[in-house]
């Protein structure tokens, strides 16, 4: 039994250690990824930090109201890869950028994560430029 002990608890901390990072994430399950809107803006706040990079956008939606929304995007490590640093947004900047809205219609979206980025356009240019 001494024998079987280290090999039971090798496995134990594997499963632990694979498991643990998906217990963790919320998922996508609260935005509408199969509707893309489409947002014209000022960048109002941009959070680089972990666990995700944060855009805050004031766009003025159909009615003529400013809506101030919420973008996630993925975890800085993620951006950093994709040609986004933590100076690519500042306040002010001018962006056009597409994103999956929250199913509860609040104004939330997300913009990017680990297997996709939307379009993102500051000050007329295209991030990453394609």
């Amino acid at each position: 039994m001494r024998c079987k002990m280290p090999g039971l608890l090798v496995v134990a901390a594997g499963l632990f250690l694979v498991a643990a990072p998906a217990s963790a994430h919320h998922g996508l399950a609260n935005y509408d990824l199969k509707r893309t809107v489409t947002l014209a803006g000022t960048v109002t706040a941009f959070d680089w930090g972990n666990p995700h990079t944060l855009v805050h956008v004031d766009s003025t939606d159909d009615s003529g109201h400013v809506r101030h929304w919420t973008l996630e995007m993925a975890s800085p490590f993620v951006m950093s890869r994709r040609g986004w640093a933590k100076d690519t947004l500042k306040k002010g900047d001018q962006v056009i950028v597409e994103t999956h809205p929250a199913r509860n219609g609040v104004s939330l979206g997300i913009s990017s994560s680990s297997e996709f980025n939307l379009k993102f356009t500051v000050n007329g240019r295209e991030i990453p430029p394609r």
